[in-house]
């Protein structure tokens, strides 16, 4: 269920004709929200003191389920240091108004300067001896200010808290993502969605224009590839959702509380009716931490696999001359667990993580893509891994992995429940953890056997890393034998030749065909790909790009797409297209799985991004091709 809350701004007769903010809990309820925003800014001058107990008798009254307490004022002081007065009243009077968060901006928050140690100092000293420590949250808000809506400042700020509370997450401290503010300040609102995502806990939706030299806002509009649709699809579906454009008609009002609650892929099938009574109201305050197992298991693909932290530079240069790093999630299968979850497929990805920060970040990104984690299992002996990744200007970047004996190297038969993956329509495996360990192996081997003899369908994508294999030969011997129990085999045309030993794609077909594949694809890199099966062959065509940035991820990218595209039933040329086409889009960001698309993005990205020319023969002769797939590891 989507929760939608409606500020008092929305009322056109709060704003204009100074309407006491309490009078229109009742209307609120009438139009079907659970919840209100009261807005500070909007009582009245003569309330020489904030009519704050008669708000909170209205709500309840109004048998309102939630509270939203906005104040428009900053955290952090023009001189970099937290202002502790604004903080605590701020939260005495959320307290009063029996508020369940308190809305904040960040400010003049500065990395070397800020202590978030001193938040969370203040934020004991407050609450000490308080009852109510857990149940009120604090939510910070990208602003219409430089420095308040900067992207990179609120991403510094929640990354540095989320490894501050890694082990003991006393307070809940989550995001209001504003849709319109990133225009006042300059920033893609796409890009910050998918930046901030993790930390998001309440959305306001709006429509911001400019207008020569101001700025309007104005009601969402109803085109299914608007802006604020695009956010709402990269953002948790678990975030408190509110318009935020006045209207004068509370059947407008309405109307909008009910196209927001409705947007996004798993609310287009969903009962709208609400009854406040049956929400579990602790549950979806705690939402803005780690999900708890879901009831439903019933998922269209699967996948498993190790994901790491990755640190990428943000200079170009040599690794060891590098002093600044981004966070990201790194991991084959995660890429693809988070791109078909892009795509509105149920996804679920199984794997062991650390009871480490590194863990805690690698679950909050995957479940924030809306990724099911219910065979995920923390190990509190062994560490999640990571990696470093070098930013280039052309090529692929250097990467370096520490993910010796991590958690997800002693994944095994002991851990491994069956029948959550018998619960997937299609599994999706790649090459990588069967490099990890022995232990992998087996439960690989297992997983894939299960599936089989329940008649689900199999894809796999070689993904070679010839470093952590004790030798070619080893690596050769054991990626076969597990493509050859696949449906359906992925290999780069590099990949091809180490594993085959030819040049050829037919060739490197047929070695699969011959051994029971139904379908290869190999990938030619950005010229598009080549196919066969025992009935037909062919190539399908790549996209053209005018810039790359970053080519890992690109092969993740293609199985997504392509794999995505046969389950729907399509042709293999359209399937394939789709792989074409998510691999280019993935190529032009930074960060592995960071350019997926939804399937909005992708079918607009298909039908205006000019394509190479397929060969007239339709068959690829003799070629050498970079695979990213290999990454790094060349």
């Amino acid at each position: 269920m989507t929760t939608t809350i409606i500020p008092t701004s929305v009322f056109a007769d709060v704003v204009h004709s100074k309407l006491p903010q309490a009078q229109v809990a009742t209307r609120i309820a009438e139009i079907g929200a659970e919840g209100i925003e009261i807005r500070r800014e909007w009582f009245v001058e003569s309330d020489l003191l904030l009519p704050l107990d008669q708000c909170r008798q209205a709500i309840e009254q109004a048998n309102l389920a939630y509270t939203v307490y906005s104040v428009p004022a900053s955290l952090w002081q023009d001189n970099h240091l937290l202002d502790q007065d604004i903080l605590y009243r701020s939260l005495r009077e959320a307290q009063q108004l029996g508020a369940d968060a308190v809305k904040l901006s960040l400010g003049h928050y500065e990395v070397t300067q800020s202590s978030i140690e001193g938040l969370l100092a203040s934020l004991d000293q407050f609450f000490a001896n308080q009852a109510s420590t857990s149940s009120l949250q604090l939510w910070i808000e990208n602003d219409q200010t430089l420095e308040g809506g900067d992207p990179a400042r609120l991403l510094c700020f929640f990354e540095q808290l989320a490894i501050l509370q890694a082990h003991s997450p006393l307070y809940s401290i989550g995001m209001t993502f504003d849709i319109g503010n990133w225009l006042y300040t300059g920033h893609d609102a796409l890009q910050a969605a998918r930046q901030l995502a993790p930390y998001v806990t309440y959305i306001h939706a709006k429509h911001s224009v400019q207008q020569e030299n101001r700025y309007l806002t104005l009601p969402l509009p109803t085109e299914e590839q608007a802006l604020w649709r695009q956010v709402i699809e990269i953002l948790p579906n678990q975030a408190w959702r509110a318009i935020e454009f006045t209207l004068s008609d509370d059947t407008q009002i309405e109307y909008y509380n009910h196209v927001l609650r409705t947007a996004g892929r798993s609310n287009h099938t969903m009962d709208t009716t609400t009854d406040t009574a049956k929400v579990d109201k602790n549950e979806l305050l705690t939402s803005s931490t780690l999900p708890t197992k879901s009831d439903n298991t019933s998922l269209d693909i699967v996948t498993f696999g190790e994901a790491m932290t990755m640190f990428v530079a943000e200079e170009v240069g040599d690794l060891h001359n590098v002093s600044l790093f981004s966070k990201r999630l790194a991991g084959a299968e995660a890429n693809a667990a988070i791109g078909f979850a892009r795509l509105g497929l149920r996804s679920g990805w199984a794997s062991q993580v650390g009871a480490d920060a590194f863990g805690t970040f690698v679950q909050q990104q995957l479940a924030n893509e809306h990724v099911n984690l219910d065979h995920v299992r923390v190990d509190s002996e062994h560490p999640t891994g990571f990696q470093l990744k070098s930013k280039v200007i052309s090529g692929d970047p250097q990467v370096q992995y520490f993910r010796r004996g991590s958690a997800a190297s002693q994944m095994s038969i002991q851990n491994l429940d069956l029948s959550y993956f018998r619960s997937a329509r299609h599994l999706h495996m790649t090459g990588i953890p069967l490099a990890l360990s022995d232990t992998n192996r087996e439960f690989a081997q297992h997983v894939i056997q299960h599936m089989r003899d329940n008649d689900r369908s199999i894809s796999f994508d070689p993904n070679l890393r010839p470093t952590l294999w004790n030798s070619e030969a080893e690596m050769i011997q054991t990626i076969n034998q597990f493509a050859i129990q696949a449906d359906i085999v992925l290999p780069g045309m590099e990949e091809g030749q180490i594993l085959t030993g030819s040049v050829v794609p037919e060739e490197i077909a047929d070695f699969y065909l011959k051994q029971g594949v139904k379908m290869v694809i190999v990938k030619l890199g950005p010229s598009g790909a080549y196919y066969r099966s025992q009935e037909q062959e062919g190539i399908v065509p790549g996209f053209m790009v005018d810039h790359v940035i970053d080519t890992v991820g690109a092969g993740d990218g293609f199985a997504v797409g392509t794999v995505s595209g046969w389950l729907a039933g399509l042709t293999i040329e359209q399937a394939i297209t789709r792989g074409c086409a998510i691999g280019a889009l993935a190529v032009q960001s930074i960060g592995d799985h960071e350019g997926y698309p939804t399937e909005h993005e992708l079918q607009h990205f298909i039908d205006h991004q000019p394509r190479y020319v397929s060969p007239a023969d339709g068959i690829v002769e003799h070629t050498s091709i970079q695979d990213p797939s290999l990454e790094g590891v060349k």
